[in-house]
Order: structure tokens, then sequence, then C-alpha cells
């Protein structure tokens, strides 16, 4: 019987955030310069609309790693100052 391959998982089909962040600050920058056609700027709209709910999701699941990471004993949300220095 043939091994199963192991599919990979969402994440790792995911760009890195930081790429996403990049491909979204340039369709902001296209935009921002105002000389595209309508219809390349709805475009353009749509694309920056989407990847700002994409990276708005994955600060959402970080944050609610951290946390997750960082509840006391009693599953209340801990917290203390940073230390400086």
């Amino acid at each position: 019987m043939p091994a199963k391959k192991k599919q990979p998982s969402k994440a790792s089909k995911e760009k890195p955030f930081e790429e996403v962040l990049e491909e979204l600050e340039d369709v902001v920058a296209k935009l921002e310069q105002g000389d595209v056609p309508l219809e390349e700027s709805l475009a353009a709209f749509e694309r920056g609309v989407g990847l700002a709910k994409n990276l708005q999701a994955r600060l959402d699941a970080v944050q609610e790693k951290i946390e997750e990471l960082t509840r006391n004993e009693r599953g209340e949300p801990s917290s203390k100052p940073l230390e400086r220095g």
C-alpha cells in the first residue's frame, strides 16, 4: 500500500506576513499616484481590501495565541509590565 502524502497546511501555502504587507503597500502607492484608469483602480482597491483583511485576520490570530499563552492558572489573562533594560 503506497504511503499517503501529507497535505501541506493552509498556513504553509500562505505568503509570509511581511510579503503580504509589502504587496498591500505597493497597492496603496499605486492608488495614491492617481494616474490609474478607473477599472484598474477599482481592481487594485479590491485587492488592497482583501490583503488588509488577510493581514488583520493574521494579527487577530496572533493576538489570540498570545492571550492564550499568557493566561494564569485560573484562565484569566495576565499581564505584567515590560522590563526595560
